[in-house]
């Protein structure tokens, strides 16, 4: 599915019955709506052949199946090589190991990480099902809000809220980046989903801070963009402190926890106020060519259908289907 105004849906789900027959070996189902039955079975009396599917095809026969009955939209980014690439094998949000197949709430899932955007490959994040039923539809702020109350909700704890709005914060500001929070990074990001310029800075300084050789690198490659001594001695001391700061993590933590200890996100926020606006735009582009980063575009982000909520019609019109 992708972003068009005459999009067919008909021929959208006929296609998508077709690949169910020659992608899995899936019996017709019944409760499938009409157009992907008429797909299968057209691909059947074709007398094509059927490949035994992966869990990466099957979970994306799946997801365009519920994204079809919902309306939803689906880039042409999607496939199973990009389930395949952006797989962990723990939950980014509650740390547990994901399972497969087993109908607990440790398995893996795939959702959107903003509810208001179709499936595209950097509005993605695998994360266990317990997360993805806790989500639901909620929204960033109400995410932020829940990891604020101090107490367990809806299954998730404050810290696993955090973790959550942490992946969904650059999706959820990816047209407009200046109105984001800044976040402490206590979670890896997906692959591929849009990450703010704060985040990339904190992925960098967390990936090689840990030894003297990476911390000097950044301090020279970001030292480029500091107009100023105290935006350089702000820098160097950013640094030194996340180095100090992944020296005292605990072996039962993760490395990206050492944006919890209140002293490196206030050195992170206090360089970040001595830059000016043009400073901080260099620092975003070397943080992106240092991370091999892809720049998010107006363009790119029309596949999110954002004017429309991520829907490719009427959203009542397709509520209804079985």
């Amino acid at each position: 599915m992708t972003q068009c105004n005459d999009f067919d849906m008909t021929e959208a789900g006929r296609a998508l019955g077709h690949d169910f027959y020659t992608l899995s070996l899936l019996v017709k189902k019944s409760n499938w709506p009409s157009v992907v039955q008429e797909g299968f079975d057209a691909a059947a009396h074709a007398g094509l052949h059927r490949h035994r599917s992966d869990r990466f095809v099957a979970k994306w026969l799946q997801l365009r199946l519920g994204a079809w009955r919902r309306g939803r939209g689906v880039a042409q980014d999607v496939t199973p090589h990009l389930l395949r690439e952006i797989d962990v094998d723990r939950c980014p949000i509650t740390r547990q190991p994901l399972t497969h197949g087993t109908t607990q709430d440790t398995d893996w899932s795939v959702d959107r990480l903003n509810n208001d955007a179709a499936y595209a490959a950097s509005n993605l994040a695998v994360m266990s099902v317990k997360a993805n039923r806790a989500k639901g539809r909620l929204g960033f702020e109400q995410v932020h809000l829940k990891a604020t109350v101090g107490e367990s909700l809806d299954g998730l704890m404050p810290s696993e809220w955090l973790r959550l709005a942490v992946l969904m914060l650059g999706p959820a500001f990816a047209t407009r980046p200046h109105d984001a929070p800044l976040l402490p990074l206590c979670a890896p990001l997906p692959t591929r989903s849009v990450r703010l310029a704060s985040q990339q800075v904190q992925r960098l300084l967390t990936v090689h801070c840990s030894s003297h050789t990476g911390k000097n690198m950044l301090i020279r490659a970001f030292g480029h963009a500091c107009h100023g001594d105290t935006a350089r001695f702000r820098l160097s001391h950013l640094a030194a402190t996340v180095h100090e700061g992944l020296k005292q993590i605990s072996p039962f933590d993760e490395c990206w926890d050492v944006w919890l200890h209140p002293p490196v996100l206030q050195a992170l926020a206090q360089w970040m106020a001595a830059l000016d606006q043009p400073s901080w735009a260099q620092i975003a582009a070397i943080s992106g060519q240092l991370s091999e980063a892809r720049r998010e575009t107006p363009q790119r982000l029309r596949s999110w259908l954002l004017p429309s909520r991520g829907f490719v019609r009427e959203r009542a019109s397709y509520e209804l289907q079985p």
